[in-house]
């Protein structure tokens, strides 16, 4: 059971979410807003804090803000609302894990949590082996099977956090862009599936199943014969990596900036504000099937004052 807590203003909203969270073995704690929040922060600290973006007295951006200065390690997923979508990105380049649209809470809540509560949790393994590396560098050929995503993404977590490059929620940030590139990669570019079916995936995914969609999309010319490269380059200071397709690939101009992620929503495509917003460089190739990113070691927090 993972303990979270919940930051809503709205009581009707507050009770529906932590049911839905309940019935998924979830233990949740409510604040009303982004202060008490903090006092909960600081009196038992939660695996992973919910929160709403518009509210009183303190906003979820905010609280993320706050947060990226006292609880670093926690991880915060954004609950967004239709017209938030600004806010939801700088909330994200502030220091947020991930977002949820609130039309699909019930499609991807448990499944983004379980996402980011796994990647905190692989980050404990390996790391004293790990730590002896200097340099880490893989090449894959991956076949169009996307169960094969979770433990690339997870064996590269184990290399990036044994080697001391990124931890807590800067590695969750990494590792929720890594996985989208992934996706996109897979998805999007080599099987040329629509946002619909894919969005479908993804629900099924946290279940362990394959739609049938896919199997046969596989055994098709010429997606069967598709392979998506993927390059990853971990050295003490920085992670180098790129995913390439072998699709017809995407507009580019569709590439996020804050005046357009409406734009960039409308049009279905999380993974790219998500890429952009959790790397620190992010490059693609005129044709759009082919992604270079870069993300750096964080430099440490000073320490924080004595009380007095």
């Amino acid at each position: 059971m993972s303990k979270v807590l919940l930051v809503e203003d709205s009581p009707t909203q507050a009770t529906k979410i932590k049911l839905l969270l309940q019935a998924k073995q979830h233990g949740v704690t409510v604040a009303a807003d982004g202060r008490s929040a903090l006092e909960q922060l600081h009196q038992d600290p939660p695996e992973v804090v919910i929160t709403d973006l518009d509210m009183p007295r303190m906003t979820g951006l905010e609280l993320v803000e706050q947060m990226q200065a006292d609880f670093p390690e926690i991880p915060a997923i954004l609950i967004t609302a239709q017209g938030s979508e600004v806010l939801a990105v700088q909330a994200l380049r502030q220091g947020a894990a991930a977002y949820v649209p609130k039309t699909m809470l019930d499609a991807l809540l448990d499944t983004t949590i379980r996402d980011v509560l796994g990647v905190l949790r692989a980050d404990r393994s390996y790391a004293r082996l790990i730590d002896a590396l200097d340099r880490n560098e893989m090449e894959f050929r991956l076949p169009s099977e996307p169960f094969l995503i979770a433990p690339l993404v997870d064996l590269v977590n184990q290399i990036v956090a044994g080697m001391g490059v990124l931890s807590g929620n800067a590695l969750v940030r990494f590792s929720t862009a890594f996985d989208h590139a992934l996706q996109n990669g897979m998805l999007h570019g080599n099987l040329e599936l629509t946002p619909a079916q894919v969005a479908s995936f993804r629900q099924s995914f946290a279940d362990g199943e394959e739609p049938e969609y896919i199997l046969k999309r596989r055994e098709q010319a010429p997606y069967r014969d598709r392979r998506l490269a993927v390059q990853i380059r971990v050295e003490k200071e920085v992670i180098h990596g790129s995913v390439t397709d072998e699709g017809p690939g995407f507009d580019t101009s569709l590439v996020p900036s804050l005046q357009s992620v409406e734009r960039i929503l409308g049009a279905n495509r999380r993974g790219l504000v998500l890429l952009t917003s959790f790397m620190d460089q992010v490059r693609y190739n005129d044709r759009g099937n082919q992604v270079h990113f870069t993300k750096r070691k964080p430099p440490s927090a000073p320490p924080r004052p004595a009380s007095p």
